[in-house]
């Protein structure tokens, strides 16, 4: 064998660490991708101009003014828990 064993207790936290930071980076991009919902609705606003369709520009900025606020909350929440995660409990760990 190459080396000494490490204790079950030491592998079972690192594991546990390595899980931790795969789900909130996943969780991260998971809000991140959200993101394609301002791109199809920005479409859709573009197409409403272009056919110069009021109530539907009207209906759209209003669904984008009320995505927007969620959305940022979402993601600025998500990047916090990893940044937590990720670098400063990482830093602790080394």
């Amino acid at each position: 064998m190459d080396g000494p064993i490490k204790p079950l207790p030491v592998l079972y936290e690192m594991l546990s660490m390595i899980t931790k930071t795969w789900t909130v980076m996943n969780d991260l991009q998971e809000s991140f991708n959200n993101i394609t919902t301002f791109d199809f609705m920005l479409e859709e606003l573009q197409q409403a101009v272009d056919a110069n369709d009021t109530q539907k520009i009207v209906d759209t900025t209003a669904a984008l003014n009320a995505f927007y606020p969620v959305y940022t909350s979402n993601f600025d929440r998500k990047f916090k828990e990893a940044w937590n995660v990720v670098v400063v409990k990482g830093e602790t760990n080394e």
